[in-house]
């Protein structure tokens, strides 16, 4: 399985990270019972960011994330979400309703109506429904073969240690026998006198120099690129040395694009379709949580005085706790409306 390998799990881990610190918002006024749920938590066993963390692991090693509600006994009431990783799916037509027929990897089945699946996809193009499969194979495969072909090289390199000559000609059996008695005479505890001592038989005997069996750097790197480009990352990410120029092009290549399906997948699956232009789910991020000092000072500075923003916003730019009285606007006085100038 891919995941296994240790560059693509590692790019996945930090995607998912990051998506783990998006906010859930509730937009309009149907379905207060959703809106709540959505401030609370997902599920009675999980938290947003575990649910989101987990959502975005599936979304990226399976390219298919299904969402399921669970209902309160014997009624339509949504008591939580919960991400799924079926071994297989398919939809199937019952009395003109498409349903999804799940089977676990207990090899349980369920079956559930299409329309209350949430289904985010990547590399969606044979199925009208979900994504084609991951297609790393290609790489996943060189990146084993170089790791096996280091260990082999590294295990010969120690277990080879001196080459001889031997004089005339011999038999299997004596080649075996001399090579057995020299290793234990000369390469064993046994030999504490710090000398070799080599008869006849060998007309030269040399040590191998022991060599530092490496992948050729620039081949690794370009197995490593191969996957850090299929996923949309690159090392800085990984290793948290980023600016906030970097940062922004790695939410909006990677976080946002699945926030904003995830969030339109789950609007889809909890709300009706008259109840969807006014009423939706989505999740934010506070971007400049990354950005430099001078930035969050910039911004501040400029929008808070002009009523954009509010002062408790304006100390979380700053990673600071809320204060009571602070969801409050400020516009500083000697801005007027243009065209009250004349009055």
């Amino acid at each position: 399985h891919m995941y296994q390998q240790t560059w693509v799990r590692t790019c996945i881990e930090r995607i998912a990270s990051a998506c783990a610190k998006l906010d859930p918002e509730v937009m309009g006024t149907a379905e207060p019972r959703i809106a709540r749920a959505i401030k609370t938590s997902p599920n009675q066993y999980m938290t947003w960011p575990s649910f989101l963390k987990r959502c975005a692991t599936i979304y990226y090693n399976d390219t298919n994330l299904f969402i399921v509600p669970a209902y309160k006994p014997g009624t339509d009431t949504v008591t939580g979400i919960y991400p799924l990783r079926p071994s297989s799916v398919e939809i199937v037509e019952y009395e003109g309703e498409p349903w999804a027929r799940f089977t676990l990897f207990t090899g349980e089945v369920f079956v559930i109506e299409l329309r209350n699946v949430c289904i985010v996809t990547r590399f969606q193009y044979e199925s009208d429904f979900f994504g084609d499969p991951n297609n790393l194979d290609a790489t996943l495969n060189l990146l084993h073969s170089q790791e096996e072909a280091q260990k082999q090289a590294i295990v010969d390199g120690a277990s080879i240690q001196f080459i001889a000559t031997g004089n005339g000609s011999m038999r299997p059996e004596d080649i075996e026998a001399k090579r057995t008695q020299f290793t234990e005479a000369n390469l064993s505890s046994a030999n504490k006198s710090g000398l070799m001592l080599v008869d006849s038989t060998f007309a030269d005997v040399k040590p191998l120099s022991l060599q530092n069996w490496t992948i050729p750097s620039e081949e690794m790197a370009r197995i490593e690129n191969s996957v850090f480009d299929y996923f949309g990352i690159n090392r800085k990410i990984l290793q948290n040395d980023y600016n906030e120029n970097e940062w922004d092009a790695f939410y909006e290549g990677c976080i946002e694009p699945f926030s904003v399906a995830l969030g339109e997948g789950l609007s889809h699956m909890l709300y009706t379709m008259r109840e969807r232009p006014k009423n939706r789910i989505m999740f934010s991020a506070n971007r400049l949580e990354y950005s430099s000092a001078a930035s969050k000072r910039n911004m501040n500075r400029d929008m808070l005085d002009r009523g954009v923003i509010t002062i408790n916003d304006a100390r979380q730019i700053l990673q600071l706790p809320p204060i009571p009285g602070g969801d409050v606007f400020i516009i500083r006085g000697e801005y007027k409306l243009a065209h009250s100038i004349d009055e």
